[in-house]
């Protein structure tokens, strides 16, 4: 509602403040899952963009369409979107577009199994975010880093990048990504046998997760549900899988629907 009504007041404003305003609404629709409504906002900043002449912006909201492509799993249109993005970016010289558009690159590569590739894409980005100063964007790509290390079976390097990323997140006092890397470290520490700790992470994570979040209040809800497996409280396990699943299975965040019952599968 506050946005809605910034959006009217912004109407005879400078495009650079209507891009902002934008953003802030297409967020909303991101939490709630809501990806179509996510990209119509998306789609009004990128023309905003090119009203203000800015290529920066145009790459910012053009690395976000490939971000919602990537979550609904249409990788071909999130390869389009981030080469595109990644034009824009160098051809603006802006460094944190340039950063943001390399972590939407690397998500593709991850995506195609190219491993080498996403994580030289994740590392100059981290250098990137690094000198500028930009702590969330930083946490963030960490984390991908994380999951990719964890992915190659290098698991005691993914725990460190994990605690790295909750580490530079928590005076933020963030909750969006904290919580996802709170519940991707139980997940990996039950990997690595280490139950107790799990738990508290997992419980930790459940404490972060914003009320709605959708993504994330199923994702936390797995990673508890991991731990309660590895506890062998297979009831209780069992009963937060299905609930993770029937918290993100009515959005349109494809990935984590995947992700959700992909671990109830392997559960049952």
């Amino acid at each position: 509602e506050l946005v809605e009504r910034a959006l009217v007041l912004l109407e005879d404003a400078g495009p650079e403040a209507r891009f902002d305003a934008l953003e802030q609404r297409s967020y909303i629709s991101w939490w709630l899952g809501d990806l179509d409504e996510y990209e119509a906002h998306i789609k009004r900043a990128v023309l905003v963009g090119e009203e203000a002449e800015r290529l920066d912006l145009q790459a910012i909201a053009t690395g976000e369409l490939a971000s919602s492509a990537l979550t609904r799993l249409d990788i071909d249109q999130g390869e389009q979107l981030a080469a595109r993005a990644l034009e824009l970016a160098d051809a603006s010289g802006n460094r944190l577009a340039r950063g943001g558009a390399l972590v939407v690159r690397g998500r593709v590569d991850r995506a195609r199994g190219r491993l080498d590739l996403a994580e030289a894409a994740f590392l100059e980005a981290v250098d990137v975010f690094s000198e500028s100063g930009a702590s969330w964007p930083l946490a963030r790509v960490t984390d991908r880093l994380a999951h990719l290390a964890w992915e190659r079976g290098d698991l005691a390097l993914a725990e460190r990048r994990f605690r790295e990323a909750i580490r530079i997140l928590q005076p933020m006092e963030d909750r969006g990504a904290l919580c996802e890397c709170q519940r991707a470290l139980a997940q990996l520490l039950v990997e690595r046998g280490q139950i107790e700790e799990a738990e508290r992470w997992a419980l930790e994570a459940r404490k972060t997760v914003g009320p709605h979040d959708m993504a994330s209040r199923a994702s936390t809800r797995m990673a508890l549900g991991v731990v309660r497996a590895a506890q062998g409280r297979h009831e209780e396990a069992e009963e937060l899988l299905v609930e993770a699943l029937e918290i993100v299975r009515p959005t349109q965040i494809t990935v984590h629907t995947v992700s959700v019952l992909g671990v109830l599968a392997d559960f049952l």
